[in-house]
């Protein structure tokens, strides 16, 4: 339409451009970019939708029925969404998992937060490296397995050993934690009914501890635990575990085996939504200590978690869009870019010409 002109072009996520007129459209802006979009949509190779910002006035609602076109869609922002953003895919943990088991998960996923999620994908908790580092600061107190409700098959598997007596699905929820490595009748006066006990292959330490009534044995260094021992702790209910570690190892190891549960903050989390504007969640982040934050689709399921490294590649990933259209538009076919990537220097050669295989080769999926 002559003496017209588009307002804006606003390239998404999903690869198409929006073509949008100013923000209360006359029919003068919504015809214009409905002719555009269907302009660059005939000559280019890419896709662009007409959109609106306003409302339609009744005039251009009349023009819009006349000839049969339908109005574009309703578009009421195009600031950067949380959506928009290459979120870390840090797996949600169950509140049950180990403070071992957690720590592995986090170091495979170069995480320093790790959300803690229910059966249906909602976050209920949170994680960090510094709880986890407090809970080591916290060992002295030797009654913690049993108020976080311990699973002995959680125990045994922090420790790398194997349940020979007993059931792997109970919890250690009364008595503490301690080293019986003294002689017997020494170890009658510690060890208490319900205590977790640590030991090594003497069968009169094993037999003090069962007679004592602990609710745990932990035998040590692999020692064979004989058939006497394992038939009283049988008929006693008590839970024998055989680990191939000695006792110091054991007892350094035994309280990553605490359900994260224990230790996870719960209150007050700050969560974003996948349709979140980033600049609203960047002035949040400023003012929170965390580094990571878990990020929720619409319907509530954690989908993974952005912290402010993300804002980088955002305008990295802008850029190669705009990159992409370019050369789609002005080159042929056969060479188009196959992919895009972001090198602080280029590779050079002994004789200080650029090195055009080195740079392929750096070339990964991720890059395109």
């Amino acid at each position: 339409m002559p003496g017209t002109t588009v307002r804006g072009l606003f390239v998404r996520k999903d690869n198409k451009v929006y073509v949008i007129g100013h923000k209360n459209p006359d029919t003068d802006s919504i015809c214009s970019a409905i002719a555009y979009a269907d302009i660059k949509n005939r000559t280019t190779k890419g896709t662009y939708v007409a959109k609106r910002a306003g409302q339609i006035n009744e005039e251009t609602e009349f023009v819009l029925k006349y000839f049969h076109v339908p109005a574009p869609g309703y578009l009421p922002d195009v600031g950067t969404q949380v959506k928009d953003m290459d979120l870390h895919e840090t797996p949600g943990a169950a509140n049950s998992m180990s403070v071992k088991r957690a720590w592995k998960l986090m170091q495979e996923h170069n995480a320093v937060t790790l959300p803690i999620t229910d059966k249906e994908g909602k976050v209920e908790g949170l994680i960090t490296t510094g709880d986890i580092a407090k809970s080591y600061m916290d060992a002295y107190d030797n009654t913690l397995l049993a108020q976080a409700r311990t699973q002995y098959r959680s125990i045994a598997d922090t420790v790398d050993g194997q349940i020979i007596v007993g059931n792997e699905h109970g919890y250690f929820i009364k008595g503490k934690v301690v080293m019986g490595l003294s002689q017997p009748d020494t170890m009658e006066s510690f060890i208490d009914e319900d205590d977790l006990v640590i030991l090594g292959n003497r069968a009169e330490d094993q037999l003090c501890a069962i007679e004592a009534n602990a609710s745990c044995l932990i035998v040590c260094l692999g020692a064979k635990v004989g058939k006497t021992i394992q038939k009283l702790a049988e008929e006693r209910n008590q839970v024998i575990i055989s680990t191939p570690y000695d006792s110091f190892t054991v007892a350094r190891l035994i309280h990553q085996s605490i359900p994260i549960k224990y230790f996870m903050k719960k209150d007050n989390l700050v969560i974003f939504r996948s349709d979140d504007f980033t600049d609203k969640i960047k002035d949040i982040m400023t003012k929170t200590r965390y580094r990571a934050f878990p990020v929720v689709n619409t319907r509530g399921k954690y989908i993974g978690t952005v912290s402010r490294r993300n804002f980088m590649s955002i305008k990295k990933k802008q850029l190669i869009q705009e990159l992409r259209q370019m050369c789609e538009e002005e080159l042929p076919e056969y060479v188009q870019p196959v992919a895009y990537k972001f090198v602080p220097e280029l590779p050079m050669t002994p004789v200080g010409k650029v090195d055009y295989r080195k740079l392929e080769e750096e070339i990964t999926p991720r890059d395109y």
